[in-house]
């Protein structure tokens, strides 16, 4: 592969990857507030969500890094061989964090969207069940085959005193990639919530989980990327019973977070 197609192939992924991530943490960002008093299912499903979008762009702005350090050989500060362990131990560590994250979460998602299937047995809903089986045992797979190589590099640079500075140096890289991810997510998340209200989505009166009708429409769906596989899915929300506001609830742009979080608890206790 030519230096060119590589770097296309590169910029392709972490564009997937992010945009992937942005859908996870706005889908997320939807549900955030109303699935805090909702719990269950619905709260498990968001979190892993969550998890699943600081997972993604943890891993662009690692393979960013990695790609500069590279290009540059730490902007011409390291030697060619330090800056191969650094990279060498970047990719370690990241990969074993983001697969340690999406694993447990894709097979929560992958769960979900099974019981959706089954629940609805849906064309688009068999396809996502599908989809997120095939990617979580592709990642499962992946990191069986893959972990251990790269703890056994881990350690095998950690017990080389020369390469202290370096595993300081990537050990702190790692972190800031994970901090992007998070901080990253957490606006996103944030920016939706404060733009989306679940209550105007929910006619009143439906029953609480474990009996009633279902939601009248699919909640927001998820999507997240791991090794080249990804997951996708809606989790399955059973709505608490709602007693029909006095007045009606003003347009989400127009509620701060606060008062929403204010009617759900008037309502819960209701």
């Amino acid at each position: 592969m030519s230096i060119f197609a590589g770097t296309l192939f590169l910029v392709l992924i972490c564009a997937f990857n992010f945009g992937i991530s942005v859908f996870n943490a706005y889908s997320v960002g939807k549900i955030w507030t109303e699935v805090k008093y909702i719990g269950g299912a619905a709260r498990v499903v968001a979190v892993s969500g969550y998890i699943m979008a600081v997972a993604g762009f943890t891993m662009v702005y690692s393979v960013i890094i990695i790609a500069i350090i590279g290009a540059t050989h730490g902007f011409g500060y390291l030697s060619a061989a330090d800056s191969e362990t650094l990279l060498s131990f970047i990719g370690d560590l990241s990969y074993i964090l983001i697969a340690t994250a999406i694993i447990p979460t894709g097979i929560i998602i992958t769960i979900n969207s099974m019981i959706r299937f089954w629940k609805r047995k849906t064309l688009g809903g068999g396809m996502i069940a599908g989809w997120n089986t095939f990617a979580s045992i592709h990642n499962v797979v992946t990191a069986t085959r893959a972990m251990p190589s790269a703890f056994g590099r881990i350690m095998e640079t950690v017990k080389s005193n020369r390469n202290n500075g370096i595993v300081v140096l990537a050990i702190v890289i790692v972190a800031l990639c994970v901090l992007g991810g998070y901080f990253t997510a957490s606006a996103i998340v944030k920016r939706a919530d404060r733009k989306y209200d679940l209550f105007e989505h929910v006619a009143p009166g439906y029953a609480a989980a474990g009996g009633g009708a279902p939601a009248p429409g699919p909640m927001p769906g998820y999507a997240g990327a791991g090794g080249g596989a990804g997951y996708a899915t809606a989790p399955e929300t059973q709505n608490p019973s709602y007693d029909q506001p006095s007045q009606p609830l003003p347009h989400p742009s127009q509620r701060s977070m606060a008062e929403r979080e204010t009617e759900l608890r008037r309502r819960q206790g209701s």
